[in-house]
């Protein structure tokens, strides 16, 4: 990961969910994990930029939400996306 010199870091809760995010960019997407709850961004070289936990509010008190944040995890298809007009 290249040298990051702010984090992002918020809660949505209405959403009810936690977004971390190091290096933004326009075009970065995200991507599931092994874990359902957990969403990775990334951008189309397949860097990661940060990541999503969801339903946090439903984690029980001592659970452990534990996930790789290494791009060999993900999947190797991309998600759609519309094409520039």
């Amino acid at each position: 990961m290249a040298e990051v010199e702010r984090i992002k870091v918020w809660y949505d809760k209405a959403g009810n969910y936690l977004d971390v995010v190091w290096t933004p960019k326009v075009g970065n997407f995200f991507m599931p994990t092994a874990d359902d709850r957990v969403e990775v961004l990334v951008d189309d070289a397949g860097n990661l930029s940060g990541f999503m936990i969801w339903g946090l509010s439903r984690v029980k008190a001592g659970e452990i939400v534990n996930f790789a944040l290494t791009p060999a995890d993900l999947p190797q298809e991309q998600p759609e996306r519309a094409a520039d007009v």
